[in-house]
């Protein structure tokens, strides 16, 4: 039951569909409304399920990639380019796969990890000490992001009763606390120069997915934007304007001052036809995306 429920979570793609995934990196100059890209490759392989590429840094991104009929993180130098070093390392090799992965603090990320028994948790790993733990096994987590505040508060789209349910967790005193229900994937950190500890998730309630914020001191919760034709794929620009996709095009959206998505490019000419997750460095000068083919 658990593996069919992650499926469900994860997505039907993993296990039903017969595309191919790749990450394409792009570096990119961002001008009012409009987006240049100064080069574009492709950093995983052409075949197989490649996803969720998380920025660590300006420099470095992390990445699930498919290898031995498994899914483990890889971790990418963009800045070891024609010095003599990998470009790549992979950081997993376990039984079973890794997926969403996560820098967390110092030597450590996280991932969702999928044991070949059909278990499923959140696993933290210590790259330095080549270990890892779970921080709790009561809540069957899905997707998740951290608080900006303190790394020991992480927001989650957990499964419960096939649905994702957003949940804050401490995870000194594994405590849980009922955000929202009919949740998507998405949960970004939201810029803000003022310090407020928000972050944004998707929330499927209406026939049009709206992209709502939560307070993590308060836990109020308001809504930012609809999504583009219910597209929960988003990240966040540093000027606090949520960046978006629709078939091969890029869109964004500022909620202080749009009144609809604004158009900044097309990728076709780069062989991408089918956007679904992205990522942006903190400079906002590399933009990591995975394209269906």
């Amino acid at each position: 039951m658990r593996l069919l429920n992650y499926c469900f979570i994860i997505s039907s793609f993993i296990c039903f569909s017969q595309n191919d995934f790749e990450i394409h990196l792009l570096e990119i100059d961002i001008n009012d409304n409009k987006i240049d890209v100064l080069d574009s490759k492709i950093i995983s392989s052409k075949i197989g399920y490649n996803n969720q590429p998380s920025f660590i840094n300006n420099n470095q991104l992390l990445f699930s990639t498919e290898r031995n009929s498994q899914n483990d993180i890889i971790k990418y130098n963009i800045s070891s380019d024609n010095k003599g070093i990998d470009n790549f390392e992979f950081i997993t090799s376990t039984d079973g796969s890794e997926y969403s992965p996560l820098y967390y603090k110092k030597n450590k990320i996280t991932a969702v990890k999928l044991k070949k028994d059909g278990s499923q948790y959140l696993y933290i790993y210590d790259l330095k000490k080549k270990s890892f733990y779970i921080p709790f096994k009561d809540k069957i987590v899905g997707y998740y992001n951290y608080s900006k505040n303190t790394k020991n508060t992480i927001v989650s789209s957990i499964l419960e009763n096939n649905e994702l349910v957003l949940y804050s967790t401490n995870l000194k005193t594994k405590d849980h606390i009922f955000i929202d229900n009919n949740t998507g994937r998405s949960i970004h950190k939201i810029p803000n120069k003022f310090g407020i500890d928000e972050l944004s998730y998707i929330s499927k309630k209406d026939s049009i997915w709206k992209i709502k914020s939560v307070n993590l001191k308060d836990y109020k919760i308001r809504v930012l934007s609809k999504t583009l034709d219910n597209n929960e794929d988003i990240c966040w620009l540093k000027d606090g304007s949520i960046l978006t996709s629709k078939g091969n095009k890029l869109y964004k959206f500022n909620p202080k001052t749009d009144k609809k998505w604004i158009e900044l490019c097309s990728l076709s000419k780069y062989g991408i036809v089918n956007i679904s997750r992205i990522s942006i460095n903190p400079n906002n000068d590399k933009l990591a995306l995975v394209n269906s083919k």
